[in-house]
């Protein structure tokens, strides 16, 4: 068993609060690329101390946010802002809100990715440190590592 979970996933990071939108399915993706990654670590549960988040999005487009698209599926649209993403990947990696409002429909049939699923941290709260940026790169993709730290600890080495 490992306290670490690392794992890649092509395409376009999910951003904050798109559990029942149109980007849903960058949810899904997420949520079944981090569901292996901790299968692969030895892990069946999530998470329950602190943990640090390192996050690197790679994307021909980091910075053009008024690039003229061709299409949905433009690899070279903006990826976004990164707070952004960041926020989303916090969200995905724990259960969803408890809001009757959401529709969940997109996770039918995938009870172990479930919205209801602590898949990686029970809570965003566990998150003590992150790290992200953006690179330019020709393919989009995205490098996500959750680390768990166990009890965190006086440090005043900035």
């Amino acid at each position: 068993m490992q306290n670490r979970i690392c794992f890649d996933v092509k395409g376009k990071p999910p951003k904050k609060s798109n559990w029942d939108t149109d980007d849903t399915y960058l949810v899904v993706k997420f949520r079944e690329e981090a569901l292996k990654a901790r299968t692969n670590a030895g892990l069946s549960d999530c998470f329950r101390k602190s943990v640090k988040l390192n996050l690197i999005v790679y994307a021909p487009n980091t910075t053009e946010i008024n690039y003229i698209q061709t299409g949905d599926d433009d690899p070279k649209r903006y990826v976004g802002d990164l707070d952004s993403v960041v926020a989303g990947i916090c969200e995905y990696l724990q259960p969803a809100p408890n809001n009757p409002e959401l529709d969940f429909g997109h996770f039918d049939g995938k009870n172990e990715i479930g919205p209801k699923v602590a898949l990686i941290i029970e809570n965003d709260s566990q998150i003590a440190e992150i790290n992200a940026k953006k690179i330019h790169d020709k393919t989009l993709h995205y490098h996500v590592e959750i680390e768990s730290l166990g009890k965190i600890t006086k440090n005043r080495n900035f």
